[in-house]
């Protein structure tokens, strides 16, 4: 009975244990070097064709939808549960002149609308406090002039 011996256990059979200069040499024997070929054809752009699977490559945060037959669009649930969608609620929907469309719930498109006026708002004071002295204003007017009305309709009366 012999002993068996792999292999590997030889340093100079080992391919390894060669350094890269060796191993280059070895690669430049095994192939020959071809001289470049003038080709008179043009070189044409690959068709890409889509993958059968192309919902695996889908990009995150990029959903894809279909329009059905009467124009209607169905938002993925993940999207419905992120943005706290729930039936009946109205979002708005918005065509740039670039042709992308945006896709925004009532409580964003308030925000943005508030931002929008933002620079108009006085520091330190409220619109809601201005419009009620305003009214305060108006209701003493209005006040006087029936005061007045009045007063007039006495002395025709005499």
């Amino acid at each position: 009975m012999g002993v068996q011996v792999s292999l590997w256990e030889f340093h100079h059979i080992c391919p390894l244990a060669l350094d890269d200069a060796t191993l280059r040499g070895m690669a430049r024997d095994s192939y020959e070097n071809k001289r470049p070929r003038h080709s008179r054809t043009r070189e044409a752009a690959v068709e890409y064709v889509m993958p059968a699977d192309a919902d695996v490559l889908q990009a995150p945060g990029v959903y894809h939808v279909t329009v059905t037959d009467r124009g209607r669009l169905v938002l993925p649930a993940e999207v419905r549960e992120r943005l706290k969608i729930h039936d009946g609620d109205k979002v708005s929907l918005t065509v740039e002149e670039d042709g992308a469309v945006t896709l925004q719930t009532r409580a964003v498109a308030m925000r943005r609308l508030r931002g929008m006026f933002k620079h108009l708002a006085k520091p330190g004071r409220l619109a809601s406090d201005e419009l009620i002295a305003e009214r305060r204003r108006e209701a003493r007017k209005e006040d006087r002039e029936f005061r007045d009305w009045v007063a007039y309709r006495r002395k025709l009366k005499r």
